[in-house]
């Protein structure tokens, strides 16, 4: 019987090995995670790759809590502020988000890989605005944008484990306040340009440690990862606040359909505080419009994504990374009155060259 037993745990862990990838294979088409996953791969010692990425994100409508709402009941929230013989308030009700994103990384040696990145990013919102006065109510909408470079960030990720398929490293970045906070435009409600609420600046203004852990793991047949990572604002900005914390859990798996073309499907599950104090130069009041509210920013979210991952095998292509995702939102959970998110998609381009 004892014999018996110890032949079924042999065939057990033979079957297990010949389905376990030995080493980890950078080569494949799976070996980077889903485009919208940073810092999710390491680079063997003297490799360069250079990279662009383009996001984009939709909102809309309106939520507090888990609970969508209409405009009327949005509105509704919105406690208002006293104009003499009326009421006004604003309801931020669509915004478009849009980044161009450079990347380079470089590995000095075989476990660190140094990293940075510089962001371009342009925010559109449409704000709703209805006026109550005597037993009349007016309403409009106007259109607010803003553009320019956002925070860059320089770091490394280092590897500590790599060893039948599995990859494990430490992502250690450093977020720089190089995005403005002080972005203005013309607001027909104070009838010349001020600075815009929250949402439409381009950086935090502070320093971010952005600490996190990466695990790649590959089959012969197929992967799986998972990251889980944090930004936490190290200081005050120079507007007197510095936005909350957040927390971010990754979790993918993705299947090689040919040895250049992968498709992925992830999870990404994002939690987010409020700001902590309130930007000394806004002069839109927040009992007015929730945007300008810092109390009033926090929820979590779950997106679900499917990607797919092309790359060059022959000819000028080879090495040629492309990949894309789209991710939709399945629950979210939201702070005071907020707009929803609607989706965020994510396209790229990756190209590594030189190392031994």
């Amino acid at each position: 019987m004892r014999n018996t037993v110890h032949l079924l745990v042999a065939a057990t862990v033979m079957t297990s090995v010949g389905q376990v990838q030995a080493h980890y294979d950078g080569g494949r088409a799976d070996s980077h995670a889903p485009i919208s996953v940073m810092g999710d791969h390491t680079h063997g010692e003297g490799e360069w790759m250079l990279s662009y990425r383009y996001m984009g994100m939709g909102m809309s409508g309106a939520r507090s809590g888990s609970e969508s709402l209409s405009t009327n009941e949005a509105f509704a929230d919105i406690p208002g502020m006293n104009m003499g013989m009326g009421t006004m308030k604003a309801l931020p009700y669509e915004m478009t988000m849009q980044m161009h994103m450079l990347g380079a990384m470089y590995a000095p040696t075989e476990n660190l890989t140094l990293m940075a990145m510089l962001p371009y990013a342009t925010n559109e919102m449409t704000t709703k605005i209805r006026m109550t006065m005597m037993m009349d109510t007016m309403e409009d909408e106007f259109d607010t944008e803003t553009s320019g470079i956002g925070d860059a960030s320089i770091g490394g990720l280092y590897k500590f484990f790599d060893q039948g398929g599995y990859r494990l490293h430490l992502n250690l970045v450093l977020g720089l306040p190089t995005g403005s906070i002080e972005e203005e435009d013309y607001v027909p409600m104070q009838g010349k340009d001020i600075q815009l609420p929250y949402p439409m600046q381009l950086g935090s203004g502070s320093y971010e440690a952005r600490p996190g852990i990466t695990l790649n793991k590959q089959y012969q047949r197929w992967s799986w990862g998972a990251q889980a990572s944090a930004r936490i604002a190290l200081d005050e900005n120079d507007q007197g606040y510095k936005l909350g914390s957040r927390r971010f859990l990754t979790a993918w798996v993705a299947k090689p359909l040919a040895p250049w073309v992968s498709m992925s499907l992830a999870a990404y599950k994002s939690w987010w505080s409020d700001i902590h104090g309130a930007a000394e130069d806004l002069t839109i009041s927040p009992m007015m419009n929730p945007a300008a509210d810092p109390d009033a920013k926090g929820g979590q979210r779950l997106d679900i994504g499917l990607g797919l991952n092309l790359l060059g095998k022959n000819g000028t292509l080879t090495g040629h990374r492309l990949a894309l995702e789209y991710k939709a939102p399945i629950h979210q959970s939201l702070h005071g009155v907020q707009m929803e998110t609607d989706y965020t998609f994510t396209v790229g381009w990756q190209k590594a060259f030189g190392g031994k």
